[in-house]
């Protein structure tokens, strides 16, 4: 799945409950969002890497930052701070 691709569909009104107190799981049929307030970047990076468990690359879209790989349906979103 591409998630620049996936992230250009989605309708204005989930875009908008992008809040950095949250990290979004993004998948082709379902958002999924967990809590990560007060974590630091690292320890967001590491619950990612946790879920996701496989190798991953980093990306940016609209100033958030989307964690990724090219084998997986599912991809990480962390909102702009």
């Amino acid at each position: 799945m591409n998630p620049i691709q996936r992230l250009e569909e989605l309708p204005e009104e989930i875009l908008q409950t992008f809040h950095p107190d949250f990290i979004f799981l993004i998948e082709s049929d379902k958002i999924q969002h967990f809590p990560a307030r007060n974590m630091s970047h690292n320890q967001k990076i590491q619950e990612i890497k946790k879920r996701l468990d496989h190798s991953l690359m980093v990306t940016h879209w609209k100033d958030h930052e989307i964690i990724y790989s090219p084998e997986l349906n599912v991809f990480a979103l962390l909102p702009k701070e």
